[in-house]
């Protein structure tokens, strides 16, 4: 292994140094971007499209943490936490795709693209517990990308999730969770696998969509504008989500 790809990688398990299974969004809107953009897959059958009601979708809050989230139940002893810390949005327990609700946290464009075939939001109150126990998933990196447009053209993923440095002198870490199912033999290990890219020249800073054209080259979007049927045939969008902290949520 070259010296160069062994500083990489160092540098990926120094951005997940302490991670044990939790993500924090930096707000509400990104949480509930990721809700409607990944359908947030409750276990590995929903994740192989195997079951789930797409027109339904779930968005739990538990008030004794006062926190979004969502648990991801993987073929392992812990689970992947995606939470954002936030007051109840709203006291009701359904909210139709229309409620103005949505709109102080998504613009028109975004509804009209992001709701298209849901018809239902439910706001179930719970407390899962086992935020409550010790756990930890161990990071391994599957694939790691010199370049971004390999890694976009080669994972196509809905979402993904940057670190951004604190160092200017350090890259971001761009990574999407590769859900791959390990072989039972390893089920003990608690292993969580990513495909990562080190972003020296921070192209996502600020950046909230990342578009991929037809000839696979790369629009870094803020903001979502108008876009018609044409233009989403050719081209595909991914979510970017700037992770807020890997702690604990209490």
């Amino acid at each position: 292994m070259s010296d160069a790809l062994v500083d990489k990688i160092k540098i990926v398990n120094d951005y997940f140094n302490g991670f044990t299974n939790f993500l924090e969004l930096e707000d509400f809107r990104s949480f509930l971007l990721f809700t409607l953009t990944s359908q947030v897959p409750m276990n590995i059958m929903a994740q192989l499209g195997l079951g789930g009601n797409k027109d339904v979708i779930n968005i739990p809050y538990s008030p004794d943490f006062k926190i979004y989230y969502q648990k991801i139940n993987m073929m392992s002893s812990s689970s992947l936490i995606i939470y954002t810390k936030s007051d109840p949005i709203t006291t009701e327990f359904i909210l139709e795709k229309n409620d103005e609700t949505f709109k102080n946290f998504l613009s028109l464009n975004e509804i009209d693209l992001a709701f298209r075939g849901k018809e239902k939001f439910l706001f179930p109150k719970l407390s899962d517990c086992s935020i409550l126990e010790d756990s930890k998933l161990n990071i391994k990196i599957d694939d790691l990308f010199h370049n971004l447009e390999s890694f976009i053209s080669y994972t196509q993923p809905n979402v993904l999730f940057v670190i951004d440095a604190i160092d200017s002198s350090k890259p971001d870490l761009i990574f999407t969770f590769n859900l791959t199912p390990q072989l039972p033999t390893k089920l003990d290990e608690n292993m969580l696998q990513v495909d990562v890219y080190l972003d020296n020249e921070r192209k996502t800073k600020e950046i909230n969509y990342l578009k991929r054209e037809a000839d696979y080259s790369l629009t870094f979007l803020k903001n979502i504008k108008e876009i018609s049927n044409a233009e989403l045939y050719k081209s595909s969008f991914s979510l970017v989500l700037h992770i807020k902290s890997l702690n604990k949520p209490i």
